[in-house]
């Protein structure tokens, strides 16, 4: 059935506050929690976000219709994900971002955030003081760009006098920004590494299959044309293949990636003590890496599976309005 946005007043149906979570391609999953929302009549009168949440949140709260966004989540394939982000070594990381600007743009075009419809917030952090960053206000493409700035793999945003990373070094899931902001009550949707901290070990066996991708991607007739890049990348292959060889799970992208989740998985349980969202889902997508954007399918169907389970308590949260 269709999952397009539904426009209600406060007293038309039921409402909530929703907070994304940053998590990489798993954060796909929160396209499925939207659409169980919207099926069952529950509206979302705004959403704070980190990283992949902020940017789900964006084209949510822009107003594009979730079916649409369900496509442009599932179209993706290994290449087009390669291809977003294809090295370009500029300062400050792998990627400049510029790729990935030219997608949002494309898809958000140059809206306010004072313009939406729905309220909106993305959490980033300053890199020189370590501060927060709440961004609601100003260019919707530029917020989405400063909270999905990962440190090592996309550039920081430079704004005014700051230097922008992704929010989820200092908030991976912002149930306290989504309530400061916009009251209660909160539903906070988490994909950023709790069960990996818990102690769940990713599939060791998937990076053969990004190494087979690669290695067609070198085949390309375009990568004649970039013979540094190409190098560059043939490289990159031959190191990680003599990894693979050697049978070591703990790869250095591996061992980071995980320090960084249980990282973000204190934050989160230190924020929770303070300040705790009303709904916690947690939608099984701990097998899902940080660029399997071609996982989308699966992602969004953890989403939904997560909602549907709370579905009566969110329904009776929904219920409570703005009270909580």
């Amino acid at each position: 059935m269709p999952t397009a946005q539904k426009e209600a007043s406060p007293t038309e149906s039921p409402s909530i506050v929703l907070a994304l979570s940053g998590g990489g391609a798993a954060g796909l999953a929160h396209i499925g929690v939207l659409q169980v929302l919207a099926e069952n009549g529950i509206r979302v009168r705004a959403v704070a976000g980190t990283s992949i949440g902020a940017e789900i949140g964006a084209f949510f709260a822009s107003g594009m219709a979730l079916d649409e966004l369900a496509a442009v989540a599932t179209d993706f394939d290994w290449k087009q994900t390669l291809a977003l982000f294809m090295p370009d070594l500029p300062t400050g990381g792998l990627i400049s971002g510029v790729h990935i600007m030219e997608f949002l743009r494309g898809r958000l075009g140059t809206r306010a955030i004072e313009e939406l419809a729905v309220g909106y917030a993305a959490v980033a952090a300053d890199l020189q003081s370590g501060e927060q960053v709440v961004i609601d206000r100003g260019d919707l493409v530029e917020a989405v760009r400063a909270s999905i700035s990962l440190p090592g793999l996309i550039a920081p945003l430079r704004v005014d006098d700051r230097v922008l990373v992704d929010g989820g070094v200092v908030n991976p899931l912002p149930f306290d920004v989504a309530r400061e902001r916009f009251g209660g009550p909160v539903v906070a949707v988490g994909v950023h590494g709790v069960a990996r901290a818990a102690g769940r070990v990713t599939d060791v066996s998937r990076p053969n299959q990004w190494l087979a991708r690669a290695r067609q991607l070198l085949d390309q007739p375009w990568m004649a044309r970039t013979p540094d890049l190409r190098d560059w990348l043939s490289n990159q292959l031959r190191t990680l293949e003599s990894r693979t060889r050697e049978n070591n799970d703990w790869t250095t992208r591996r061992v980071l990636d995980r320090v960084l989740g249980i990282a973000q998985a204190q934050i989160v349980r230190l924020r929770e003590a303070r300040n705790p969202p009303d709904l916690l889902l947690l939608p099984k997508v701990d097998d899902i890496g940080l660029l399997e954007f071609y996982r989308g399918d699966e992602a969004i169907a953890a989403g939904r599976a997560a909602a549907h389970d709370k579905l009566d308590e969110i329904k009776r949260l929904a219920r409570r309005g703005d009270a909580a």
